[in-house]
């Protein structure tokens, strides 16, 4: 997994930064992200609720074709994971008893994106994504649900999966600033646990800038 995860982050560092440089100059931006996110987990193993965190990073896209982007970003999650959480089989979570969960995860989108004009004016577009998410566990807390007192989890997993997708209305600032506005479903495609099937699944409500470089 840890190859997999290497492979594919130097495969899109190659595919945005191994353009010419004129070409880097014109169609690549740079921008700022943030926002909140809701979070589950999913699988046979749990039942819980969802809970709120919040993230923030940096992204950056190449504009290869009129409508087309690739996109690489660089976010900080933290709060990922559940509340309520009911464990249903030996995993070192107490049998039916309702747990708290709180994880804190580095995340590196890859997305392609379809971008478009809204009205004559091309002022606001519509955005659409989906790619691969690479994740990297950095905290996993544990807690009986509604108390203070948390320990460390010990059966994480250090790198995940998800798949995004995602959708963002942009509008201009000036003629080199935009902002947007989005949602970003982020698919768990790998457990959070060593055998325990209990996937993540993320919502993410998120605003951003961005400007070009060059």
């Amino acid at each position: 997994m840890k190859r997999i995860f290497t492979f594919t982050t130097a495969i899109a560092f190659v595919a945005l930064w191994a353009m010419p440089a004129q070409a880097q100059e014109q169609k690549v931006r740079f921008g700022l992200q943030g926002g909140v996110t809701v979070s589950s987990l999913s699988g046979n193993d749990v039942d819980s609720d969802a809970r709120t965190g919040f993230f923030g990073g940096l992204y950056f896209n190449y504009l290869f074709s009129p409508n087309w982007t690739i996109g690489i970003e660089g976010n900080w999650l933290s709060g990922i994971g559940a509340k309520n959480v009911t464990d249903s089989d030996s995993t070192g979570i107490p049998v039916d008893i309702p747990v708290d969960l709180k994880m804190s995860y580095f995340e590196f989108p890859v997305t392609i994106n379809f971008v478009f004009p809204l009205g004559e004016s091309e002022q606001a577009w519509l955005r659409l994504q989906s790619g691969i998410t690479p994740m990297l566990n950095l905290t996993c807390k544990v807690s009986l649900a509604g108390s203070s007192n948390e320990a460390d989890c010990d059966a994480a997993e250090s790198v995940l999966w998800a798949v995004p997708f995602g959708a963002a209305l942009g509008f201009k600032l000036s003629d080199a600033a935009v902002a947007w506005l989005g949602a970003r479903y982020q698919l768990g495609l790998s457990n959070a646990f060593k055998d325990f099937d209990a996937k993540h699944q993320t919502w993410e409500c998120l605003a951003g800038v961005g400007f070009p470089i060059g």
